[in-house]
């Protein structure tokens, strides 16, 4: 289960600080790697475990990328990225370096070294380390400004949960 901002990351200020507090917080299941939350809207960018028959990952395609459309009746749609947003944004490069490891970055920011590895229990989570730290990833949240055609991305938030004492983590990059 992932909790609320509120009950996690309490000292986090909302809007233009931080995920704001009304945005959805998506129920956790077990092809969900992570997701993506922007302050244009409350629409998120979901990352799933891409299985094949079998339960073998598709390893030409091992992260399924999509778009949850909130409506504002409170249906929501689940719509494929856009070969822009695959290219640009939210896609990623990955590496295999074993069946049940592979490495990935982002398109956008390729700074940062990601892992799609199996946890103790034999799900496969996102990896990555900040300061040393061996993170979990749950969430990111992304504030960028409108520049003419491309946002320009000012800072993103990573929530997750450490891996060795299982505390919640919280770390603010700033991209200006």
């Amino acid at each position: 289960m992932f909790y609320t901002q509120s009950e996690q990351y309490d000292v986090i200020v909302s809007g233009h600080s931080g995920r704001p507090l009304d945005y959805p917080v998506l129920s956790d299941y077990p092809e969900l790697l992570f997701y993506i939350q922007r302050n244009q809207n409350i629409n998120t960018v979901i990352y799933e475990l891409n299985m094949m028959q079998g339960d073998i990952i598709n390893l030409n395609e091992p992260v399924k990328v999509s778009w949850i459309n909130f409506q504002s009746d409170g249906s929501k749609t689940v719509n494929e990225l856009n070969y822009i947003q695959k290219k640009l944004a939210f896609g990623y490069h990955f590496d295999v370096i074993t069946t049940e490891l592979i490495e990935f970055r982002f398109v956008a920011y390729d700074l940062l070294v990601f892992y799609l590895a199996k946890d103790d229990k034999g799900r496969f989570r996102i990896y990555t380390k900040f300061e040393d730290q061996k993170i979990v990833l749950k969430m990111i949240y992304i504030y960028a400004e409108d520049m003419g055609v491309f946002p320009q991305v000012k800072f993103a938030e990573f929530y997750g949960e450490i891996v060795d004492t299982k505390e919640y983590f919280y770390k603010k990059l700033i991209l200006q």
